[in-house]
């Protein structure tokens, strides 16, 4: 692949990621002011449209579940894509795989610990304003922010350790619950990778890992590298197929919220029973649909030239850019200038007004923020990565052969 090549796929690649990080961000905004569009409850209702456009394809763009899965359909992609597009001999290979597993850690640490402190100082200046609108809106999030304790050990180990290693959802900035299925699902794509990545029939283990994940986040991992792999390959050359399977994708990746009886997602919800029922599983029909809707969307961009052009856009690209810095940082600023500037606009404008008012405001202090958080915090935790790599591989380097029992720690954290 050459270095155009290269370009045009990170641009349409970064394109995607980062529609999907501002689907989160509007995600939480209608979970706050606009709830029965994700909960299907009328007495929550703030429109008569809230419930059909919840249950309706519509939904893609605030469902942050759906997002989600295709952020880490993507991970598994972007990790995996450069073992199987070459073909490296075993050294290499290795090296590649210890050069990436390294910066990893890093990579997710630093910007997500940086969240917390501002989460942090915050608290400290009595920032947040969630709890003045609670009653207006109607929202189940109820989540009191002066409750937290803000002791600098538990702040600081809420920073650095309980985003990766804490399967419990984040007290401080809750989208970090993500971030311990982004570290291990890391891992386990470079597991795979050592122990499978040279087998010739590892198409059996994609097979056996995909059943034996199904029930969980990691398969979306699993099932990004099985794209990864197929790349090179001849797979579906048909375009009318390949835009049927973007069709079954959206489908399946705007499944609501709520029960799928009674909507059009009907059938996935009696599909997935069916199996449960067959294999004895307790696969959850909405985590499923969405999950295998973001690996057929991404495997439509990988095939399609005219979604690669679309998500190639600069504007696209630029959002991509900055979907990691806006994806960390969004839900404080929601709970913080979004709720204070709506709790003054209700008392002049009807409530879907002062929302929109609300919402448009607030993407301008986003996007600049989010901007200098991508400049300074995360290019920054790159650039720390990059030399904590290139340290730890010259020493390496530097050794002697390593011992049996050595060759597995040269390259740890």
């Amino acid at each position: 692949m050459n270095e155009e090549t290269s370009e045009k796929k990170l641009l349409y690649l970064d394109g995607i990621r980062g529609l999907a990080a501002f689907a989160v961000v509007i995600s939480h905004y209608m979970q706050v002011f606009y709830p029965a569009a994700l909960n299907g409850r009328p007495e929550q209702a703030h429109s008569e449209w809230d419930i059909w456009y919840g249950h309706s394809p519509i939904n893609l763009f605030f469902n942050g579940q759906f997002a989600v899965c295709l952020f880490f359909v993507l991970s598994g992609y972007v990790l995996s894509v450069k073992m199987f597009e070459k073909e490296i001999d075993g050294v290499t290979f290795q090296k590649l795989l210890h050069s990436s597993a390294i910066r990893r850690y890093i990579r997710l640490a630093v910007p997500a610990a940086v969240s917390v402190l501002l989460v942090y100082l915050a608290i400290i200046m009595k920032a947040f304003h969630l709890q003045e609108i609670w009653e207006i809106t109607w929202t189940d999030m109820k989540k009191d922010y002066y409750a937290l304790d803000t002791n600098v050990y538990t702040v600081i180990k809420a920073a650095i350790f309980d985003p990766f290693f804490r399967v419990k959802a984040h007290p401080y900035n809750p989208v970090l619950w993500t971030m311990s299925y982004e570290l291990l699902g890391s891992f386990f794509i470079f597991g795979f990778l050592a122990l499978f990545g040279r087998v010739k029939k590892r198409w059996m283990v994609y097979a056996v890992l995909s059943i034996a994940l199904i029930q969980t986040y990691f398969v979306a991992f699993l099932w990004g590298m099985l794209l990864a792999d197929l790349l090179k390959h001849k797979w579906i050359q048909s375009k009318v197929t390949t835009v049927l399977v973007l069709l079954m994708g959206i489908y399946l990746g705007s499944a609501p919220y709520t029960s799928l009886m009674g909507t059009m997602y009907e059938p996935v919800e009696v599909w997935t029973k069916n199996i449960n029922e067959w294999i004895q599983f307790n696969i959850d029909p909405r985590l499923l649909a969405r999950t295998l809707g973001s690996a057929m969307i991404l495997f439509a961009l990988l095939r399609l030239k005219v979604l690669q052009r679309v998500f190639g856009w600069k504007t696209f690209a630029y959002l991509g850019k900055v979907s990691f810095s806006l994806y960390l940082i969004h839900f404080t600023l929601l709970n913080t200038f979004s709720a204070f500037l709506f709790s003054k606009l209700i008392h002049y404008y009807s409530y879907n007004l002062a929302y929109a008012i609300t919402f448009m405001v607030s993407m301008v202090p986003l996007f600049i923020l989010s901007h200098f958080y991508m400049k300074y915090i995360d290019q920054g935790a790159l650039i720390l990565a990059r030399k904590v790599e290139k340290k730890m591989t010259t020493q390496t380097e530097q050794r002697p052969f390593p011992q049996e029992n050595d060759k597995y720690t040269a390259h740890t954290k």
